[in-house]
């Protein structure tokens, strides 16, 4: 107890925040499930501390505006996922957004010493953190086949399972924050007295996280971070023009230029020796492997997103919610994601209009108001480095990254992001009304007991469910169905009762798995991928009337994205004897052969690596049997899937294998 009563809440809140902060960077960029867990943990644990009673005073009042748009959009995100059209997903985001939340309000309340000790110790880690994951990114860039640089936001487990995107994205916001790191306690003045040494070894970290971008071949990236160079010499021309060392920022630009370009270089010319690397040229004229389709498609998240958010204004179709309900509305093959790659369009999908906008209030009003503050103030002073100009830029810059890519669901990003703009919040004048301390305690409070005793109780399923999925990876599916049953009761079941239908189906016990595939329709309805498995289970046990029933609804909602369920609706028909309507949508069908054919000549999306060439094969071959006229046709289709498939796969499995794991 004498312990526990020397223990300063300040300095444990501080520990386990910068704590989190390196873990969640370092960790596969805090993209798996225990960062948000623990995310949460740490958010509780400091809420309950700031209220605690042996702090004398909770420190500063939080502007009304703020500290109400932040608990709206934790309450409003809450509702949501209690009115999801997909339960089963989105529980995470509900704890994420509460605990960024108490975060962002967190630091709103510390005191003016309190704040300069968190920014300096941010600034520290961030620099120091950065460093370390560009060291490592090194290292997986050249002695791993992926031929973006990633930096640690990857998972070895899983080959798909590497992020350049949202590394691009965390350098967005922390390049800033290193430059100012290196160059704070300099001043232009000093340019013309310090010795290249110096000026080299203050340039050589912000050089190399430059150079670590650039090698992530991100182009919405790299357009974003010529707009944050271009808010940067607006923040400083704008607010003293008489003043601006032009010459002398263009020297140090061509240094830390020259560093990068090496950086750049040098990576690529050790990684030739064993990979391939990208061609610049390629990515800027689109005609890379992705070519344009990354750009098209996005244009077409955003109106598909447009469109959800018009059918459920209020609520949104619920949190995660985007990756079920967007596929029904695909044109292309393959063109689905997990989020429509914009925050606000997410928001408004996915939470409702009003969560979209009290995200706009929030992160809008403290911008704005730190934009004009700065050039108040810069209009008295004209130092090198400001950190609210650090500040701006970087959350600027993060903001509109997420404007054509949603990368906030890593923890690594969104928890840096609300860190800092809460800095950037306290450090701007407060106006308008202060949040009533009374109430503000009791609401976080119980929000927070409320939070964690969901989180506890989920946890421990996710700790069942986990060990099921462990026992099915290795083949031992005993094990991961009794697993799997002691989980059923969990409301973050992910994909736990498909898993479950798939090795009852496999073990040939029809009726669990129906019964599976139920307690997965209890909380999503909206999942191709469940009707396709309904209806393979009927159709196996002979009910091809509700097997027809089954492949068209998964038809309906994910033709673009399976093969084998046109596969499996196709067959069912021929069973039934039904070739009037096969005859009546033989155009419908061939259409889609022939755009999943094409799909897997370009490779689009990796398709053929995928099963779906398996599929397209057979169901070539069927059509080929039902339409002799057109069976040419329907051959040349399977002939050309079938060898540029095997030339893929040829070249995936000759490449050198991985140096690292």
């Amino acid at each position: 107890m004498q312990f526990l009563r020397r223990i300063d809440p300040q300095a444990l809140s501080r520990t386990c925040v910068f704590g989190l902060l390196a873990f969640s960077v370092l960790w596969k960029g805090g993209k798996s499930l225990e960062t948000t867990w623990l995310l949460l943990g740490i958010a509780v644990l400091i809420t309950l501390l700031v209220y605690s009673k042996r702090r004398r005073r909770t420190g500063k009042e939080v502007s009304l505006l703020l500290w109400s748009s932040v608990m709206l959009l934790i309450l409003w995100t809450a509702v949501s996922y209690l009115q999801s059209s997909v339960q089963n997903y989105g529980l995470d985001e509900v704890l994420r957004t509460a605990a960024l939340g108490f975060l962002f309000l967190w630091v709103l309340r510390l005191d003016t010493r309190e704040q300069s000790t968190i920014a300096d110790q941010t600034i520290r880690l961030v620099g120091a953190v950065t460093l370390a994951a560009c060291a490592m990114g090194l290292l997986v860039y050249i002695f791993q086949p992926v031929d973006r640089f990633v930096g640690t936001f990857f998972d070895h487990r899983f080959h798909t399972d590497y992020w350049p995107n949202a590394w691009a994205e965390y350098l967005l916001l922390t390049w800033p924050l290193v430059y100012y790191w290196s160059f704070r306690t300099w001043s232009f003045k000093q340019l013309n007295t310090i010795t290249v040494v110096e000026v080299l070894c203050r340039a050589f970290g912000i050089g190399v996280v430059i150079g670590c971008f650039m090698l992530s071949y991100s182009r919405g990236g790299l357009i974003v971070f010529g707009l944050q160079l271009l808010l940067w010499f607006l923040l400083y021309y704008l607010g003293a023009k008489d003043q601006f060392p032009r010459k002398k920022i263009a020297v140090l630009v061509l240094i830390i230029g020259i560093i990068a370009s090496i950086v750049f270089v040098g990576a690529n010319s050790l990684r030739r020796d064993l990979y391939d690397i990208q061609s610049v040229s390629q990515k800027v004229t689109l005609t890379s492997a992705e070519g344009a389709s990354s750009v098209t498609e996005r244009v077409q998240f955003w109106a598909q997103a447009a469109t959800l958010a018009k059918e459920r204004p209020l609520f949104g179709w619920g949190p995660y919610s985007f990756r079920f309900v967007q596929p029904r509305m695909q044109t292309d093959v393959l063109a689905t994601s997990d989020h429509p790659h914009n925050v606000f369009l997410k928001l408004a999908a996915e939470r409702g209009l009003i969560a979209m906008f009290l995200f706009a209030v929030i992160v809008g009003s403290v911008l704005l108001r730190g934009i004009k503050t700065e050039l108040s103030r810069r209009k008295t002073k004209m130092d090198h480095s400001s950190f609210e100009v650090v500040l701006l830029v970087s959350l600027t810059g993060v903001l509109v990254h997420n404007l054509i890519d949603y990368n906030l669901q890593f923890v690594g990003i969104a928890f840096l992001f609300w860190l800092l703009l809460g800095l950037l919040a306290a450090r701007a004048s407060a106006q308008g009304k202060m949040a009533p301390v009374l109430l503000a305690k009791r609401t976080e409070i119980t929000l927070s007991i409320l939070l964690l005793l969901t989180a506890f109780l989920e946890g421990g399923y996710l700790v069942v469910s986990s060990i099921g999925r462990h026992a099915e990876a290795r083949g031992d599916s005993p094990t991961a169905l009794q697993w799997y049953e002691r989980a059923k009761g969990e409301w973050f079941s992910r994909d736990l009762h498909l898993s479950r239908a798939k090795l009852l189906y496999e073990d040939g016990q029809l009726r669990k798995a129906h019964s599976a595939v139920e307690d997965y329709f209890v909380q999503n309805l909206e999942d191709a991928r469940a009707w396709k498995r309904l209806g393979d289970i009927a159709f196996q046990g002979g009910d091809y009337d509700a097997a027809y029933e089954a492949y068209r609804q998964a038809y309906d909602q994910g033709r673009y994205n399976d093969m084998s369920i046109t596969q499996g609706l196709l067959e069912t028909m021929l069973i039934q004897n039904n070739y009037q309507e096969i005859n009546a949508r033989h155009p419908e069908f061939e259409n889609l052969l022939q755009r999943f054919g094409n799909a897997i000549v370009f490779n689009t999306h990796f398709i053929a690596l995928s099963p779906n060439v398996e599929a397209f094969i057979d169901l070539a071959e069927r059509f080929a049997q039902l339409y002799p006229d057109n069976a040419p046709l329907y051959q040349v289709l399977a002939a050309r899937a079938d060898h540029n498939s095997t030339l893929e796969r040829e070249r995936i499995d000759a490449r050198p294998p991985g140096f690292l794991w």
